[in-house]
Formats: structure tokens, C-alpha cells, sequence
């Protein structure tokens, strides 16, 4: 085992007994869970950069500092646009932030353990704590390593701080897809913009879609603008329109209306008409994704129906049954499990139920919120003129708004 701080400033010799110092070490990220390290790097006096393979190396001798090749040489030149694909040790990931996801943290590398095994360098962990900073700054001669600050590297999300990477083809083993989205967006509120930006670009979009949607509205804002175009427009058709509104509302009024032109048109629709009602009403927190039935369909034809409405929305703990898709005239309610259950030959207006907590769109949110809250029900209806069904508002909106901000961020969407 060997820290990093050490072995840079190990001397390079030759069959010659020529010298130099070891300037840097790559290592091939992708190449299993502990990355070997391919190649050094070392200056001449000339102070050019050159590069020779790992396998070139004879011995490592750890009291003397030193590694033997066989000719300085042979060194390779390693132009600065050869090195843009190479991740180096010291260049790249020490003092780079990175995500600890077997305990989910995030922290800066200070230092790094490898292992030397049938004549490979492994990439084993990486140090955390504090005794790392001290080593290296005595140059590998005080600072003992401590196991409790060791990150073991095979649970490590490498970042960058560049959201464009991802796209250049940069290496990452991307075991950060394998975290809920509740804890990824947890990591995420951790990190630079720059870095949660590059981090949502790692996640298939229907992961960093969810990821957008826990995250607070002003951190979803920076790192929404951190993002390509194309990739911003992926996950505004995929987030729940009530919380895209929210986002869309506080990017630039050219930026805004750009997007919305792009969007489909179903979730174009969708947002523009619930940026029609003030952020402090009913109508600026309702979701207006719900599933609804026309009241004369029977139960059988109703399930029928239902087979492509339920694979978007997140609210589907309640069926609206309205008296037709055109006036949107809302009826009753009845919840899946009713559905389900019910005899096939009935209608949905026989099984729904007629008895609703109508919400006005206006009413002022906090009003609203209570008033949910207080109903002991997933969500309350929201109507307009003549009864038409605009939305609802579920409990999950309704307690974010009564909670203070910083809990409200914390708290788990379960119906929304």
C-alpha cells in the first residue's frame, strides 16, 4: 500500500542512473471497480511532458523512493490535447470532489491509497480526512493514514465540475444510477452547481427527472441553467407539469416561451394553463395531470380506458369522473381500488362517489392548504366556471406550504 502523497515524489532512475522526478500517474477509470494506473508522466530538463506505460516499470524500491526503468528514453510525448481523455491522479482527482455512495456523502479527495499487486498499480480508495492534508504537506512523511477516512473506490462517483464532460466522452462508471432519486438529489443539493449539473447529466433522463423535481426551487433553477438545451427540454416533458410550471416561471420570459415552444404539445398545454393563476392560490399549486372517466362508461369499459391514462401521471390514487372530455364537468371521484373491484356491467356514475370538497381556484393558498390537510384525503379538487374540473391539489403540495422551507424540501412526495 502506498499513498499518493508519497509516491509522487518518488525519483525516476534508469538502467543509466539517469534521474528525474515522477510528474503524474494515469489510470484507466473504466477498467474495473479498482482503476489500474496505465502510465507515469516526467518531466525533462527541457521541461517537456512524456509518458511511458506502466509495464515499463522493473522495480519499485519504497525505502529508497525510487522507480527503475529501463531507458528515460523511451518516454513518450504527451501533448496537452492527447491528455484531455486521461485521468490523472494528481491532476484530476486529488483535491476533486467526489461522491461517497457507500455513504452517501460528498467530500474532496485529499489523498489516494494504491495497492501494488502482480505488477499492477491499483487505484484502491480514496483518504477524506484531515491526516491526509498533513501528509501532504510534509511530503509523505507525516499523517498517518487512518482507515475511518478511507473511502473504499469501488462506491466512488468521480466528478469533474464540467456538465459538458459527459457529453465529450468522458469516462464514468455512473454507479451513482443505482441511488432512489431522493438520495441522489440529496448528494446533489451537496455539490457546486457545475457539479450537480454534470451529476443530473450521468442520470437517464426519467432518474434525473425526479431528481429535478425533490430538489428545492432555486437549486432546481441553478442547475437547470447549467444544462445543454436538449437535455433541459427532455426532462421538462418528463417532469409532472405542476413542478415544470414552477421552473418555467423563473427562467428568463425568452427562455421560457423557447422552451415551451419545443415542449409537446399535451405538456405545453399543461404548463401554459397553470402559469394562468398566481403562485398564492389554489390554481398556482393544483396539478392538473389527473386521471378522468366519462361518467357513462361501464366499469369494464372504463378499465379499457384507463390502460394508457395511467402511464403518465404521478397522482393516480384518484379516478375523476366527469360528464364528458369536453366541458370536463366534474361528477364524482372513486379511487382504483373501486375500479378494480367493482362488477364490470355497472356504470362509473352508479360506483363514483357524488359527495366532493370543492376547491375555488383562487382561494389563497394557505387557506387551501389547511383545508386539505384537514380533510384527512390524498388530494382536494379544484373546479372553475360551470364546474369544469381544472386540477387538484394534493396533500404533499398542500404541506410544503404550510412547513417551513427547509423541511419542506426534505419532505417525500407520495401522492405528487
Amino acid at each position: 500500500m502506498v499513498m499518493l502523497s508519497h509516491l509522487r515524489h518518488f525519483a525516476l532512475v534508469d538502467a543509466r542512473q539517469r534521474h528525474t522526478q515522477v510528474a503524474d500517474f494515469a489510470v484507466a477509470l473504466l477498467e474495473g471497480d479498482y482503476p489500474p494506473v496505465t502510465h507515469l508522466f516526467f518531466h525533462t530538463p527541457d521541461k517537456q511532458l512524456l509518458a511511458l506505460p506502466w509495464g515499463a516499470v522493473r522495480t519499485v524500491d519504497w525505502r529508497a523512493r525510487q522507480i527503475t526503468i529501463a531507458d528515460l528514453a523511451a518516454g513518450q510525448e504527451a501533448p496537452p490535447e492527447s491528455l484531455r481523455h486521461t485521468v490523472l491522479l494528481s491532476h484530476d482527482i486529488l483535491d476533486a470532489l467526489i461522491l461517497d455512495l457507500q455513504n452517501r456523502r460528498a467530500t474532496r479527495a485529499n489523498d489516494l491509497w494504491l495497492e501494488e499487486g502482480d505488477g499492477k498499480l491499483l487505484l484502491r480508495a480514496a483518504d477524506t480526512g484531515v491526516w491526509a492534508v498533513l501528509r501532504r504537506l510534509s511530503r509523505g512523511r507525516y499523517g498517518q493514514v487512518q482507515t475511518g477516512g478511507l473511502a473504499d473506490w469501488k462506491y466512488i462517483e468521480f466528478l469533474r465540475g464540467d456538465p459538458h464532460a459527459v457529453r465529450a466522452g468522458a469516462g464514468y462508471h455512473r454507479r451513482i444510477t443505482r441511488l432512489p432519486s431522493g438520495e441522489i438529489a440529496h448528494l446533489t443539493d451537496l455539490l457546486p452547481y457545475p457539479h450537480a449539473a454534470e451529476l443530473l447529466t450521468l442520470l437517464p433522463d426519467p432518474i434525473a427527472a425526479d431528481t429535478l423535481e425533490a430538489l428545492p426551487r432555486t437549486r432546481q433553477l441553478q442547475i437547470f441553467e447549467e444544462l445543454e438545451e436538449d437535455q433541459g427540454l427532455r426532462l421538462l416533458e418528463l417532469m409532472a407539469p405542476d413542478i415544470a410550471t414552477d421552473l418555467v416561471s423563473c427562467l428568463n420570459p425568452q427562455t421560457a416561451r423557447r422552451y415551451l415552444n419545443q415542449l409537446s404539445r399535451r405538456q405545453s398545454e399543461r404548463i401554459m394553463e397553470l402559469l394562468l393563476y398566481p403562485a398564492d392560490s389554489a390554481g398556482g399549486i393544483m396539478t392538473n395531470d389527473v386521471v378522468r372517466l366519462p361518467a357513462r362508461l361501464t366499469v369494464k369499459e372504463a378499465r379499457q380506458a384507463l390502460h394508457n391514462q395511467l402511464r403518465g401521471p404521478d397522482f393516480v390514487y384518484f379516478i375523476y369522473v366527469v360528464e364528458d372530455e369536453k366541458t370536463r364537468r366534474l361528477r364524482g371521484v372513486l379511487t382504483l381500488r373501486h375500479l378494480l373491484i367493482a362488477e364490470e356491467e355497472r356504470r362509473v356514475e352508479e360506483i363514483m362517489n357524488a359527495y366532493l370538497i370543492i376547491l375555488p381556484a383562487f382561494e389563497p393558498v394557505r387557506a387551501v392548504a389547511y383545508r386539505v390537510i384537514n380533510s384527512h384525503l390524498a388530494a382536494l379538487t379544484v373546479v372553475g366556471q360551470e364546474g369544469r374540473l381544472l386540477g387538484v391539489v394534493t396533500v404533499d403540495a398542500a404541506v410544503t406550504r404550510v412547513t417551513p422551507e427547509s423541511w419542506s424540501a426534505q419532505a417525500p412526495r407520495i401522492f405528487s
